[in-house]
This record gives C-alpha cells, structure tokens and sequence, in this order.
C-alpha cells in the first residue's frame, strides 16, 4: 500500500490501535503498510482456505467467521468470530501447512493482507511486534481450549451461555453498552441456526434455551442484536451445569 492511498492514515491509525501493532513506532507501520495491499470481501462471501498459505489478513472492518465443514455430512461449526484488529490466519503463519478452516465474511470486510514470508521476518527483526504476537496467539489458544472444554464438560444451555458471556466480555469488560444493557456486537444480526454451530447444538434447541433466558430478564433481542440485560443472571447460567 502506497502512502498516498486515499485512507492510508485511517488504516495506519487503526493498526496502531490493534493489539498485533500497538507500540510500534510510524516508521515501522510505514515500512509494514509498504507490504500490505487492501481488500475487500463482499458479505457473506467465503474464500478458500489455501488463501492462509500466501497471504497473512488483518480486519480493519467486519466481522470474519472462521468455519469448519465435515465434507461427508455437510455439518458445520463455527469455531471463531474475528473482529476488527485481528488477523487470519495464525495457524498458517507458525507451520507453513494449510489449516481446514473457510473464513466467511458476516459483514463487508475491508483487509489488509501481507505476504506470509513477509509477516515471518516481521516476527524476527521487530521486538514489539514479536512482543504483541505471543500474547495474541496465547489468546486463540485459550479460546480454542474454552471451545473444546463447553463441548466435553457443558450441557447445551451452559454452553449458550458461556458463548453469550465470552463475546459479552471480551478483555474483560462489556462490549458496548446500550441502556442498561449489554450489546454483544459480534453476534449480533445471527440466526439460532448461526449460534447453534458456535456449541455444537441444533436451531430449535438454541432457540429454546434462548427463550427461557429471556423470560428470565438475562437477555432479549432489539432489531437483531442481542442484548444482555442480567450480567449476573448469565453468569450463574454459564457456570451452573455440567454434562452428565
């Protein structure tokens, strides 16, 4: 991406502002934009997953929905929501080996992409980029380890909740805050069948447990977003069954 583009500073300030770049001096996002091309993917487009052993995406805007597919049956799951800030796909990055995940596009994405190879010496030669990166990739890990524990320890309602509550409070703190409530703006405008393949579940019993939720005061719907309205309440949901 040449300096001149139209929104190069917008995008240069928005990398600044994401944890992958944050502390780099301008120099150094300047020198990392030269690398970088901007694209941009059509909602509900999904791209092949090889796309992950050349090039190295980050959002800028959107949301990407990371999915995997058994090829016998057609099932999916969905295994991560990105958002804006993060980046496709790390897996590809560490091995060098092509990763069964389609990324799906939940909005219009706008990416940046960098050369894979490119992104690997990034890693050596810059101390705080290395620095940002292990926390980031010790972040997917725990994620991918809360997905794994929700499927073998949780029954089906502990594990709509524990989704509920972790994109709720991502870093710790509610996501956005609408009255008194809490927008959960990385699922909103999803279907019970969307949330169902987020825990290995099916629509009709999503949508069950989603309205016993709401007829508790834990949560409600408003224009397609999902509102949490009892912290609490959730809190107790996500914690309070095991699978037996």
């Amino acid at each position: 991406m040449k300096d001149f583009f139209p929104l190069y500073m917008t995008y240069r300030n928005r990398l600044a502002q994401s944890e992958l770049f944050c502390g780099l001096t301008e120099a150094v996002l300047d020198e990392m934009l030269s690398h970088y091309r901007f694209e941009s993917w059509n909602k509900g487009s999904q791209h092949d997953s090889r796309i992950a052993l050349q090039r190295f995406y980050v959002i800028l805007e959107g949301r990407m929905e990371l999915v995997q597919v058994n090829p016998l049956t057609g099932k999916q799951m969905t295994l991560f929501i990105l958002k804006e800030g993060d980046v496709y796909d790390v897996l590809s990055l560490l091995d060098g080996r092509k990763h069964e995940i389609i990324p799906v596009a939940l909005d219009d994405l706008k990416l940046l992409s960098a050369p894979l190879d490119q992104v690997r010496d990034w890693i050596k030669q810059h101390t705080e980029f290395n620095k940002n990166f292990m926390p980031y990739l010790g972040k997917r890990i725990r994620s991918r380890e809360a997905l794994a524990t929700d499927l073998g320890l949780y029954d089906t309602e502990t594990r709509l909740a524990r989704l509920v509550l972790r994109y709720a409070t991502l870093n710790g703190v509610p996501d956005n805050s609408v009255g008194q409530g809490i927008d959960v703006n990385l699922l909103h405008d999803l279907s019970n069948e969307a949330l169902a393949q987020m825990i290995g579940s099916a629509r009709q019993v999503v949508n069950r447990h989603l309205q016993g939720m709401k007829k508790e005061g834990v949560l409600h719907f408003e224009n397609h977003r999902l509102i949490v309205d009892n912290l609490e309440k959730l809190s107790q949901h996500a914690a309070e069954r095991t699978r037996i």
